[in-house]
């Protein structure tokens, strides 16, 4: 058997009292429940917080035929519409990247027209256009602004946008009756 130097055995005295103390100090009870006939306390569980789930932009996950029934429950006097695929989209713009993924034109019941089906542009009531995220509908909606503040008649509308939907309204309707499209648009989240 090998003796210990008195210098690695002091080390050895030393590291056992510390952690003696170490041991003591994370909690370790000085008497146990049974010596002192109370009952051990259980550990009060932390409740973890769930995370507050970050709203989307608005109107996501909304599709257009969506978009106007909600209109339309606000009491807006949406007739016909027609819903565009990737295949009628006289645009050929839906589905395309960066582009719209939903898109349909409606009439306003006040506004007399004889266009029926496809033929129902933003003239004849409006159109709403949705977009896969804020930047793609962003950049369309810019595009649209500058055609529609060009000067040019023809291509003057009202358009409002809201995170990832436009919707264009017909200026046959006057600035009121735009202005309650903006409000019930802006109400559907």
């Amino acid at each position: 058997m090998t003796l210990l130097k008195p210098r690695t055995f002091a080390a050895i005295v030393v590291f056992a009292v510390m952690t003696a103390i170490f041991v003591t100090a994370c909690g370790s009870p000085a008497q146990s429940p049974s010596s002192t006939g109370a009952a051990k306390a259980s550990p009060t569980p932390t409740a973890t917080p769930s995370p507050t789930p970050t709203p989307g932009p608005a109107h996501s996950g909304q599709t257009s035929v969506q978009i106007m029934q909600g209109l339309k429950a606000h009491g807006l006097p949406i007739g016909a519409y027609f819903n565009y695929t990737a295949a009628n989209d006289v645009n050929k713009l839906l589905g395309r990247p960066g582009q719209y993924i939903g898109k349909l034109n409606f009439k306003d019941t006040r506004i007399s027209s004889s266009d029926q089906g496809v033929d129902i542009s933003v003239p004849d009531g409006g159109s709403i256009e949705v977009f896969a995220n804020t930047t793609d509908a962003k950049n369309r909606f810019t595009y649209i602004q500058s055609i529609s503040k060009s000067g040019v008649a023809l291509f003057a509308e009202y358009e409002y946008l809201d995170g990832v939907a436009i919707l264009r309204i017909s200026p046959q309707l006057t600035p009121a009756q735009a202005v309650q499209y903006e409000a019930a648009f802006k109400a559907l989240k």
